[in-house]
């Protein structure tokens, strides 16, 4: 079962069929998209410094809702990642990101598609650098978007609960099996200005991992760590750590920001340092710079990396 591919055509045939009961409200999608491109200097330890214009996962995408009754509505996205350096626009330059079509009522959501995993998604913004070359998936394994996911996310209960669950279809396997054959699941507790969560991936390609997450926001103030620990079925090395660790302050239109993890996930003795500041233009754009240290045991990766760069949402 490939739901991912006939996503395009399933939110079409939904929104026709249904918007004729829904003439009373506003079916209209939204159209979206980030633009966030960067110049950036790379100065490694083995070979010469190269400069590069890089665009990190600038995007578009179309989202909406369609009320099925009082209480319950059908929601989808689709959204895809863009390269503006380009001077054409076709399939070799994109690149599916979440794409999903589901059900979202008072019993919580249930989604079909492409979607980030719930142990992913526990990560709350932690990553201060997330799509640079300081992004915590270039040292941790458990950052993954599967297709043909069926994915479950709870209203908030117990004064401050969120269960998630998602499972990955693949069509080798009976229904039963694939429930609980590749499965990824989180529970995250939010209180005031404090937040947690733990994420746990059975067979994720090919990794079983347990993530716990904790961050604190205060006024001006952000706090956050994650610890990770994997086993791949597909090496022998066994159990592997990885820990992050940020801080942000802000200070009028500047924001300061600072991240340190180390991890023997992705490759031995990895470790990478970042520093940064975005000037906030307004709640759509900003201006950044930053400067990212990625070490290994294997000298080849180590690299500094120097940048600047533009940011706009719309």
């Amino acid at each position: 079962m490939n739901v991912t591919k006939a996503l395009p055509l399933a939110v079409l045939a939904s929104i026709y069929s249904i918007s004729a009961q829904a003439q009373d409200s506003d079916i209209t999608p939204t159209f979206y998209g980030r633009l966030n491109l960067t110049e950036v200097m790379n100065k490694p330890q083995k070979g010469d410094s190269n400069p590069d214009m890089v665009s990190n996962a600038s995007r578009l995408g179309i989202l909406g809702a369609i009320p099925l009754r009082e209480g319950l509505e059908l929601i989808y996205q689709a959204e895809y990642e863009v390269n503006p350096r380009h001077g054409k626009f076709d399939s070799d330059l994109t690149a599916q990101r979440n794409s999903f079509i589901g059900l979202k009522g008072g019993l919580g959501s249930l989604l079909i598609g492409k979607h980030d995993t719930p142990t992913k998604l526990i990560q709350n913004r932690i990553d201060l650098f997330n799509d640079l070359n300081g992004d915590i998936r270039t040292l941790v394994v458990a950052e993954n978007r599967p297709n043909d996911t069926v994915h479950y996310t709870s209203p908030q209960f117990g004064g401050g609960f969120t269960a998630s669950f998602a499972a990955v279809f693949d069509g080798q396997d009976s229904l039963g099996d694939r429930l609980s054959k590749s499965t990824s699941s989180s529970l995250t507790y939010t209180q005031g200005s404090f937040y947690a969560g733990v994420g746990l991936d059975n067979n994720i390609n090919s990794h079983d991992v347990v993530r716990l997450v904790t961050q604190y926001r205060k006024g001006a103030l952000q706090l956050g760590a994650l610890y990770e620990t994997s086993e791949s079925s597909a090496n022998n090395r066994g159990e592997q750590d990885g820990v992050f660790v940020s801080a942000s302050y802000q200070i009028d239109k500047f924001l300061l920001k600072a991240q340190t993890g180390v991890s023997d996930q992705k490759r031995a003795g990895g470790k990478q340092h970042s520093v940064g500041v975005d000037y906030l233009i307004n709640g759509d754009s900003r201006l950044f710079a930053f400067v990212t240290m990625t070490r290994a045991d294997n000298n080849r990766v180590n690299n500094d990396q120097y940048g600047i760069g533009y940011e706009y949402r719309f």
